[in-house]
């Protein structure tokens, strides 16, 4: 525990107290503590894409938690046909872009092609 918490930067006790439960940890010390301990943090990719977002997070909080049930429900449908009507946006661009062939000919066919 020692070593670790010296890998880590932080203080043995508060080592402890993480390990005890008695205290929160937070994502910064977290990750020094997985990479103390050679670990790869499994969602951490997924707590930095989100942490990127907090604001909007925090404004969209804001905005829900005085709907009623009824208007929760209606902005849910909205932004459920929203996200799928973009990825439907997403696949038809896909699907939209020019596709080139691939060129069978051999240069021996070409070149008599164009000597005749």
């Amino acid at each position: 525990q020692e070593e670790l918490a010296e890998l880590a930067g932080i203080s043995q006790s508060h080592l402890s107290k993480f390990e005890a439960g008695s205290r929160n940890i937070g994502m910064k010390t977290y990750t020094r503590i997985l990479e103390a301990l050679g670990a790869v943090p499994v969602l951490l990719s997924e707590v930095e894409r989100i942490e990127r977002h907090v604001e909007l997070l925090e404004r969209f909080i804001c905005l829900i938690k005085e709907c009623s049930e009824v208007e929760l429900r209606f902005f849910m449908d909205m932004l459920e046909s929203m996200k799928d009507n973009i990825n439907k946006l997403k696949s038809d661009e896909e699907k939209k872009k020019v596709r080139f062939p691939r060129n069978t000919c051999s240069n021996d066919k070409l070149s008599r092609e164009w000597a005749s």
